[in-house]
Order: C-alpha cells, then structure tokens, then sequence
C-alpha cells in the first residue's frame, strides 16, 4: 500500500506543479522597440512664409459651375492644386467647402483618407461633404454634411493619390517628406485662402482653429502630420503658425503590434473557438519578432486575418467575409467600399476636371488608390504612432478615436488596448472613467458607446462598418458637431461600473499559449499607469488558487488515510471467497473486497491524470 499512496501522493504534487506555473505569467511583456530613425539634423525643407511672395487670389479657384450638381444645392466651394516646394513638379490637389453657418469663425475641419494612396475624394463623396453621388452624372444633396458645423477642407495626398500627381514620377518613399509635403501644403492653402489667418503680430500670423480628421491609415498620417506642425509652430523662424486644436481618428491604424492581432475579435462574433484563439495567438508570435527586428511589412504579420477569413469562407468560389464590415459577405473586398467606380468615373471627366481645377490631361484616369503610391510606402505599415498620440496628448492636443462596432480590420478590441496603454497625464482619468450611452436626435437606438477622460474621447459606433459616414451619415456628423464644439457624449451613464485598466491588466483575464508573452505591448511601466493594480490582481489571482490546491490535497490526502486503515483492517481477517450460483446452478468465484478495492483505485487514478492533461 506504500507504494499506492506515492503514487497519490506523486499525482497530487503533479497537479501542484502544472498548477503553479500557470499561476504567476510571464513578466515579459511586448516592448516597442520602434523608434524613428534619428538623423543629426532633421533637413525639413524650409518654406518661405511670404504671404505676399505666394499670394494667389482664392477666387481663381472658385468653383463657378460643377457638371451634374443639383442646382437646389447652395454652397460656396473652391478645388485647385497646390504647387510643393520646388516648382511645378509635384502638386496636391484639395476642395474646399465653406460652412454653411458663420464661415468666418468656424473651424477649419481637414479629412485625409488612408490606404496609403487613396484618395479623399472617397470621404467627400460618401457622407462628409455637402455632396453625394446618385450616379455617374448627377450630384444631390447630403442632408448630414459636416460643412453645417465647419469649414471642409479635403485633401489628396501624398503626391500621386487621386487628383493629385507627380510629372516625374517622384513618389514619396519617406514618411518625413510626407509630412513635410503636407505642411508645405497647408501654409500654402492659408496663404491663398486668407480669411484663416489672423493680422501679423511681430511679423507672424496665426491660423484660425484647424482640425484633423481621417480614417484607417489616417491613423499613421494624422499624428506624424500634427507633431510635424507643432514642432513647425516652434520654429523661430516660421511666420505662419497653424493653431491645431485637435484631431479626429476613424477605424485607425495607429499600433500594428496590437492591431494585426485579430483572434478575440473573431471569437467574440463567434467565428472561432477558444482552441482556436489560442493558437493563432501562438502564431501570432513571429509577427511581433517580425516588428521587433524592424521588419515592419511581412507575410506573417498579415497571416492572422487571412488564416481567420479563408477558416469562415463559404466553400470554394464562394463570398468571403467582408473584413472591412463582417455583417456581409461578399465576392470581391476590393470593391469595398461601394460606389468608388461611380466616383472615379465622374472625376475622370475632363469637363469635371476643369470645373474643379484639377488635372486637365486628357489622357488622365482618376484611380480611388493608387499602386504606385502603395508600394512605395507599404514598407511602413507595421510601423507604431503611439508615442506621437502619447506626446501630443501629453500637450494638451485634444483626440477622438472612433470605431465601427462592426470593422474587424481595426477593430474596437485592438483599439481599446492600445489607448489603454497610453501614457500622459490624462492617462488616470480616462482609464477610470465611466461609459456612456450616445444618443443622436430621431434615433430610437443608441448612435453608440463613449468613454472620455482627460483630453481623450473614445467612441463606439453602432451600426458601422469600417466607414462610419458611410454606413451612419447623420452619427458622424453628430460626432463632428459635439467634438469641434468641446461637448460631451454623456447622454446617458451606463450602469455597469467601471474598475480602473491599462492594457497590462487586461492579460490576467486573457488566456494565452503556452510559453507564448502576452499578445499586447506594454512600453510603460504599469505602475505607472494604474498605481500597481496589476500586480496586486497578479496576487490575489495567487492566493485564490493557492488555497483552492490546499484544500484539494487534504481531501485527497484524508481519502488515503481511510483507505489504508480499511485495509488495515481487512488483512487482520482469514481470507475466504464468496461463492455464488449462476442462474444454470454454475459456482462463480467472486473477488475479494481487496481486489475490488484496487480495481476502484486504478480508475481513481486514471481519471486523475486524465484530468491533469486536460487543465495543462
């Protein structure tokens, strides 16, 4: 019997073990390693702010007549292309739509779309502008245009995307030119467009309020183009300051380390099992290595969403699932969204190009993203922005993230992590604040779910894909009026409480793969961020399982003692056999109580190692 109670004993320390390393996770979290490539000297090219030395009247780019525009639509707009510095190279072309109240002092709103290389024609034409497109020739009304809140200022960029072109194929390869671009091109626009900017004070004038919304690689442009303009702001020798008051982002692409992971959105619309989650999350290992070795574009970081969309692909020749809005599936994602063809065949007309001052080669085809832009610039799509949106909190900037509940592409999970692992002075305050429900005016359901704290608002929005004005026009257009008027979108509080989290905390409650680091990245110390709550969780985690385990073993231990003594006691008795008749008068020879005994004791023992397998 020795030797029985060992084996009990061996199982039981097993379980302990097994138990224990699960226990306590590892404290190696996600680093970001990434840091932009430090040149001595940046050699940001200088700009000769003169306004007189480039003053062009705005009404050279007054748009007199747009082909197919419904004459009920009344609205003061201006198109042209903007020279870059060095000559007539290299051009961006924007529209501009006055507000339709108090254009004077309303803010001036810049919409960028991403790709990188798609152009912002896409934004104006799908629920941002005073524009939509009913078909190839007519233009109606949009009845949610943000133009009611704010001035409309529409860019394509980088050079080459959209209406915008290069006449010696000199595109950009370098995201410190792109920024430079767009900041040339915005002291440019005020220069031409003068009512935005104030009388000189000691030689210098100061734009009116300026704001920078965008959506999906927007993301990546918004806050490298805002840090670019402050430093600029601090240049002693720039004349123009633009007075850049904050910045909107939609479905964004702003922390790859935590956004190409895409397994627990998935499983939370039920796509994937918890099995599965886990080992994509496995998987999921070589494209942080990827990105930690500065590889910031590869296969592996994009084989997360592919091995989810081909697990959930209807059959062979059959729709995929649409990652950009996961409520459809569809037969080609590159014609997502709808009516880009629409679009591009209206500004392919030359008449159309003419009215709005844009490229007037006959030959010229508008295309909605361009591939010569992409590939030069796809190198950089793993690359983070998080320390840019962390500095510019830190100064005050003030933010609204904004995310489609139905986009998996940047979806809310990934991006809730990342703002939660944030770090600014704010940083407090945003992770304690409580959720509201959003309400918009002649909705009976909520336009979405908010959390504000600091100068940081995030945004829920029901209802929407991975382009919000799209999908909930009259929602986007509320999110504008209440984020450039400084209100809140505290409608109504939620009542489940929330308990303070920065995305450390979020890996206790998160199962991983074994052996696998957390699948999020953690710069900043956690004790900084929530006042070492995560360690104190890690604790009480500890001791919870801990006594569990105790009181497991001195049940087992208590079983075995019993069972020796009843052995005990049987060996003390002669042995005999009980005999038994079958129903044909046959004797059968039944064991003994001790052999029943171990006959019980080995299944015991088999259904602890079955067990012990299955909580490893």
């Amino acid at each position: 019997m020795a030797s029985g109670g060992d084996c009990v004993l061996a199982a039981v320390l097993a379980i302990v073990m097994a138990s224990a390393k699960r226990l306590h996770p590892s404290d190696t979290y996600f680093e970001e390693t990434h840091t932009e490539n430090e040149a001595a000297e940046e050699t940001d090219r200088r700009l000769s702010t003169n306004t007189h030395s480039y003053k062009q009247k705005e009404e050279g780019d007054l748009v007199k007549e747009l082909p197919g525009l419904d004459p009920s639509v009344n609205v003061t707009h201006h198109a042209g292309r903007i020279a870059l510095y060095g000559g007539d190279k290299n051009f961006l072309f924007y529209w501009h739509f006055q507000a339709a109240r108090d254009a004077k002092k309303a803010p001036l709103v810049i919409w960028l779309n991403g790709g990188p290389g798609c152009s912002s024609m896409q934004g104006l034409f799908t629920g941002n502008s005073p524009f939509v497109l009913v078909n190839e020739s007519t233009i109606g009304r949009n009845a949610h245009s943000w133009h009611q809140f704010a001035n409309m200022l529409f860019v394509d960029q980088p050079v080459g995307t959209g209406m915008s072109y290069t006449s010696g194929n000199d595109y950009r390869s370098s995201e410190k030119d792109i920024s430079a671009d767009f900041y040339d091109f915005l002291v440019r626009f005020v220069q031409r467009h003068t009512e935005y900017l104030s009388n000189a004070v000691d030689g210098v004038k100061h734009s009116r309020a300026v704001y920078l919304f965008g959506e999906s690689h927007a993301g990546r442009w918004i806050p490298e183009f805002s840090e670019h303009i402050m430093n600029r702001n601090d240049d002693a020798d720039s004349q123009i300051k633009i007075r850049l008051v904050g910045f909107g982002i939609g479905n964004g692409w702003v922390h790859p380390k935590i956004q190409y992971e895409y397994s627990d959105y998935a499983h939370g619309l039920g796509l994937l099992s918890f099995g599965q989650v886990r080992s994509l999350k496995a998987s999921f290992a070589e494209c942080e290595a990827a990105l930690d070795a500065g590889t910031y574009y590869s296969d592996s970081c994009l084989g997360n969403m592919n091995a989810i969309t081909n697990s959930v692909k209807a059959g062979n020749g059959g729709n995929v699932l649409n990652h950009y809005d996961v409520r459809q599936y569809v037969h080609n994602i590159g014609a997502y969204p709808p009516g880009m063809k629409t679009i591009a065949t209206y500004l392919t007309k030359l008449e159309v190009r003419e009215a709005v001052h844009g490229n007037e080669d006959k030959r010229f085809r508008f295309e909605m993203c361009s591939n010569s832009v992409y590939r030069g610039l796809k190198k950089f799509d793993g690359v983070s922005t998080l320390d840019a949106v962390q500095s510019l909190l830190q100064k005050g900037l003030r933010m609204i993230f904004y995310v489609g509940q139905w986009d998996m592409m940047c979806n809310y999970y990934g991006m809730e992590k990342l703002l939660l692992s944030l770090n600014w002075n704010g940083a407090k305050a945003y992770q304690q604040a409580r959720k509201f429900t959003w309400q918009v005016q002649g909705r009976k359901e909520p336009a979405g779910f908010a959390q504000q704290g600091g100068n940081l608002t995030y945004v829920v929005v029901a209802g929407a894909g991975h382009v919000v004005p799209l999908n909930v026009p009259d929602v986007a257009a509320d999110l504008l009026r209440r984020f450039v008027n400084g209100l809140d979108f505290n409608d109504k509080e939620q009542s489940v409480t929330n308990t303070q989290l920065n995305a450390s905390d979020l890996e206790v409650t998160f199962c991983h793969a074994p052996g696998a680091a957390p699948a999020t990245d953690v710069s900043y110390s956690t004790s900084v961020l929530s006042g070492g709550s995560s360690s104190q969780a890690h604790i009480d985690v500890t001791w919870l399982f801990v006594a569990l385990l105790i009181a497991l073993v001195s049940s087992i231990v208590t079983v075995c003692v019993t069972l020796a003594c009843l052995r005990n006691r049987r060996h003390r008795q002669p042995d005999h056999k009980i005999i038994t008749q079958d129903s044909d008068g046959e004797h059968i020879d039944q064991p003994d109580d001790d052999e029943q005994e171990e006959s019980f004791d080995r299944e015991d023992v088999d259904e602890h190692e079955h067990l012990n397998v299955v909580s490893q």
